[in-house]
């Protein structure tokens, strides 16, 4: 990509900036001690990141069999520094140390990838991450399916639709900040009129937009608040083109679970372990081609090596503003 995503990091990578950074969010939590925690966790917090950009970094240079479980360290420690800015003294029990997910672990002979499941336990990173960064609780035990989750990535649109067809999400034009124009094409995908599809998305997203017709070809979509890529439900950032894309499926429609920083713990989780493990079936995928699955799979590694870096900077950033 021609934008260094890890530019976001320079910032951190000065103790006195940092600690600054990390007093400023324990005052928002009203912790007495905000100096004193933020000049302990300080090191800690830029270490965190030192380490998961030499873990990308590694992953660049890495054959693309080992590249999942680099990727999801790599990714693991972003998600430490995140948390250390709203939990101070984090980790303070084993219990969050853990992934925090489980999988099938023997895969039977006819396995596949994309409808394999991940589940979510009671306690671990996973959970720690998403109650920490976006008050969310009560997940443990969802189930999620890889071929939903790919799905809901904006950059593998183009080879889902190459591969099977389907119509997932497709492209919004930006005007502004805070407008979009969205082809009447999403209408009919979904089945339904111009004035149906508009009235269903201004009943089931009035908090976050409002959808007019603004031609015969055309919605205008306003947003009453600027997005945040990494959590813009119920749309999907593209990092490359820099604009954002409308789920044209009905699951995918509906409030996602999950935003799209969990969306590529949960695949790299299961990708890392399948690497580790079943060393046999992952090999046969790289050197045989029989499977339709490596398509997917090396999309996703492609996307994620580059935008996971780029969510978490703008996510430390968001963190930032007064």
């Amino acid at each position: 990509m021609k934008q260094d995503v890890w530019s976001l990091f320079d910032m951190f990578f000065s103790s006195q900036k940092t600690q600054q950074f990390l007093a400023n969010q324990y005052e928002k939590l009203n912790l007495q001690e905000s100096n004193g925690k933020s000049f302990d966790n300080t090191y800690g917090f830029i270490y965190y990141i030192e380490h998961g950009k030499k873990y990308y970094k590694l992953a660049d240079q890495a054959p693309a069999e080992l590249k999942p479980v680099l990727l999801f360290y790599g990714m693991t420690q972003l998600m430490k520094a995140c948390i250390l800015c709203k939990d101070p003294d984090y980790p303070d029990s084993s219990s969050v140390l853990a992934h925090g997910l489980s999988t099938r672990k023997r895969k039977k002979r006819s396995y596949e990838f994309l409808n394999d499941e991940v589940k979510v336990q009671k306690t671990g990173l996973f959970n720690h991450f998403c109650e920490k960064m976006f008050h969310m609780k009560h997940i443990e035990g969802e189930k999620f399916m890889m071929n939903h989750l790919l799905s809901t990535l904006p950059e593998l649109a183009p080879l889902y639709r190459q591969m099977t067809g389907a119509f997932y999400q497709i492209r919004m034009n930006k005007e502004s900040n805070d407008s979009f124009i969205l082809s009447c094409e999403a209408a009919d995908l979904l089945h339904m009129s111009v004035d149906r599809f508009k009235e269903y998305i201004n009943s089931m997203f009035s908090s976050k937009m409002k959808m007019e017709v603004k031609d015969e070809n055309n919605y205008e979509i306003l947003l009453n608040k600027q997005l945040q890529p990494f959590n813009c439900a119920p749309l999907y950032y593209h990092f490359a083109e820099d604009t954002y894309y409308f789920p044209v499926d009905r699951d995918l429609l509906q409030m996602p679970v999950l935003n799209e920083l969990m969306v590529h713990y949960v695949l790299l989780y299961n990708l890392s372990m399948i690497s580790r493990y079943d060393t046999e079936w992952w090999s046969e995928l790289f050197h045989t081609y029989s499977s339709h699955e490596l398509p997917y799979i090396n999309q996703f590694l492609s996307v994620t090596a580059y935008k996971i870096p780029y969510l978490f900077g703008q996510l430390l950033h968001t963190l930032d503003i007064p």
